[in-house]
């Protein structure tokens, strides 16, 4: 067990092309917000270095619109927020069934709208700003606070986008870098023989590139040398690798690795370069009658691989239009799944806040944060990541009570207090560019040490504010736990079973298709 966990650590942290200008990127971001909070004294320093995190994606194209789309939910918020404080401000009857309602409505959103991130956002923001009613001590207060709340998030996004812009990859460079590099462990698992981890691996990498690519329609594929079909076609071999024979011959792997190789060459826009490799004809010919059909199934499957790449213009089936996604889930009003997810996480949202407005306890708000950004479809994926937001946070808090007791005291500038920023966020950035096995905990690092660390505009030298934030998560993580495992249950195995019965009669409709016609083989 602890050898699986220690070989899962090192896959993930280990140093992939682009991680560590992504993680400088991050921490440069976070140090620069943090300044700029500290200079001009901006509420709520805390989560303007914490939404660096959130916006930060590993291409220009997808940090952009994540900021967009959090300035418009912030802006969305900040508006419901200044109408209903004129209705429930002194009005706490009127304010809980109020909350209740806006987390429901951004929890059903997020599930069924094209635009459910950004509702989720910002029924997200509306719910916090309620639930700091009780704690200003008349309204005017309360109404400055929410409108520095559209300059909290526009600072990090700001600076965020600006520094992407300038040093982060655009999205054809990172597609293609990474399509190099998968086909590049692909022509070396064929000589050595790929594991079933990773072809799950490369699988869980490549994935991802079709939404890129989907986003990338609009540009020339001749520049971006990759489309969804080759991306496709690549999955298409990963699939046959998985029923290859263990044991075959040399010189079968021998021809496979050289259509590999051609690939990679086509890839790198010279593919006349392709007789390098010395790939002739008679490797692209495929031998049914005396290579094993799982052979001739994924000769074939590299074969169309190697004409997608090899190909500058892109065949008319290619250049098909793109379905585009629907405002509306067909089955919005029909799942019962949408509005019992949205009903759990509302309960417990509720729940916590109750719980520590009776205990006169408001430094645990931290649960509503919890709350939201655990909440999952099922109760594994849900209890994973409450798994991960615990471990991170104990690790993040346990790195601020170091630096509030050691660290903090020897500062005399903000200069020293971006360095620690810079540094622990790189680190934490670190974690949290792995994969999604992982890294939400890099994600937690960093939200507890700067829960711990920015609690004023002067070094923190209290232990008390860092504990309650903490005992605020791990309240939440039990909340959750407990109200997603007893309502309403659903467990990846069942979604799975839905997915298939989709996929299937998907298969089914294509196969009675008249217009359907055989691959050609080249």
């Amino acid at each position: 067990m602890s050898g699986g966990f220690i070989e899962l650590l090192a896959s993930e942290l280990a140093p992939t092309e682009g991680r560590v200008q992504a993680v400088l990127r991050i921490a440069a971001a976070c140090s620069v917000t943090v300044a700029i909070a500290m200079v001009f004294r901006i509420p709520l320093p805390t989560y303007m270095a914490y939404i660096v995190f959130l916006a930060s994606k590993d291409e220009n194209s997808a940090t952009v619109t994540t900021g967009v789309g959090a300035l418009l939910a912030a802006t969305l918020a900040v508006v419901l927020s200044l109408g209903l404080s004129q209705i429930d401000t002194a009005e706490p009857a009127l304010r809980l069934p109020a909350m209740a309602l806006v987390t429901f409505v951004a929890m059903y959103s997020v599930r069924t709208l094209a635009l459910g991130p950004i509702t989720y956002l910002a029924g997200f923001v509306l719910v916090m700003i309620q639930s700091l009613v009780d704690g200003f001590p008349n309204t005017e207060a309360f109404t400055r606070l929410t409108l520095w709340l559209w300059v909290v998030v526009l600072v990090p996004v700001a600076t965020t986008i600006v520094l992407n812009l300038l040093f982060g990859p655009a999205s054809r460079v990172l597609v293609t870098r990474t399509m190099r590099r998968l086909l590049a462990e692909l022509e070396i698992g064929l000589s050595a023989g790929a594991s079933k981890g990773d072809l799950a691996r490369w699988r869980e990498i490549a994935v991802p590139l079709l939404a890129k690519l989907g986003g990338a329609a609009s540009q020339s594929q001749a520049h971006l040398g990759i489309s969804a079909s080759t991306v496709e076609r690549f999955l298409e071999a990963l699939t046959v690798l998985e029923v290859l024979p263990v044991e075959e011959n040399s010189q079968t792997e021998l021809r496979l690795a050289k259509i590999v190789h051609a690939c990679r060459d086509a890839l790198d826009g010279h593919p006349g370069d392709v007789r390098s490799s010395s790939l002739q004809p008679a490797d692209l010919t495929l031998h049914p009658d005396s290579d094993p059909p799982a052979i001739v199934a994924l000769q074939h499957a590299l074969v169309r691989l190697y004409e997608s790449l090899h190909r500058v213009e892109p065949s008319p089936r290619e250049t098909a239009p793109v379905a585009h996604k629907q405002m509306l889930a067909p089955d919005a009003f029909s799942n019962p799944a949408y509005w019992q997810f949205a009903l759990k996480t509302t309960l417990a949202v509720m729940v916590v806040y109750i719980t520590y407005t009776l205990l006169d306890w408001p430094e645990l708000r931290t649960s509503i944060v919890t709350c939201f950004f655990v909440a999952l479809g099922s109760l594994g994926e849900t209890v994973h990541k409450l798994t991960l937001r615990i471990s991170g946070a104990i690790i993040g808090g346990v790195i601020a009570g170091v630096c509030i007791v050691w660290v903090l005291p020897h500062m005399t500038d903000i200069g020293q207090l971006c360095a620690l920023i810079a540094v622990v966020s790189a680190g934490a950035g670190w974690i949290a560019t792995s994969s999604e096995r992982l890294s939400y905990a890099g994600m937690q690092i960093a939200f507890a040490f700067f829960l711990g660390v920015l609690q004023d505009y002067a070094p923190a030298t209290d232990l008390t504010a860092l504990r309650d934030r903490v005992v605020g998560i791990l309240l939440g993580n039990v909340v959750m736990t407990g109200v997603f495992s007893v309502l309403w249950p659903e467990s990846a195995r069942t979604r799975l079973r839905t997915s298939l019965q989709e996929a299937l009669l998907a298969i089914g409709a294509l196969l009675q298709s008249p217009t359907i016609t055989a691959p050609s083989r080249g």
